[in-house]
């Protein structure tokens, strides 16, 4: 919340404009709200309108207020511990993984080569006997 934000809000309670800072113009809308704002008819627009009045006729009270306001000196909360590394690879290993447990082995099948399909006539032995 900005420090303008409470002046503001109680400039438009009143019903004036930002220009006008004179202490007649203020008790003249002061006293044009609390009409349409009677206490035994609508006590928040009362409130409202009482605290807005109360603001401006006297601000560098409420300023002071609001700059001097307590802080509490609360430490912030320490950061979260980093999760363990994982070894380099262990990601795929564990795709390569899930990938296997969800294949159906019958679409796996073990290519081989080429050279391997044809068929070889049957040849002398290799060995020297």
């Amino acid at each position: 919340m900005s420090l303008v934000t409470p002046f503001e809000q109680a400039r438009s309670a009143l019903g004036i404009g930002d220009a006008e800072d004179d202490p007649s113009v203020i008790k003249r809308a002061y006293r044009r709200a609390v009409v349409g704002h009677a206490p035994d008819t609508d006590p928040e627009g009362f409130r409202r309108v009482r605290d807005a009045y109360e603001l401006l006729s006297d601000p560098w009270a409420r300023a002071q207020q609001l700059l001097t306001r307590f802080v509490p000196e609360i430490p912030p909360p320490a950061p979260p511990a980093a999760p363990p590394m994982a070894p380099p690879g262990a990601t795929a290993v564990a795709l390569l993984r899930l990938a296997a447990m969800n294949a159906d082995s019958e679409s796996w099948s073990v290519a081989t080569p080429a050279r391997a399909r044809t068929a070889k006539a049957p040849g002398p032995p290799q060995g020297g006997v």
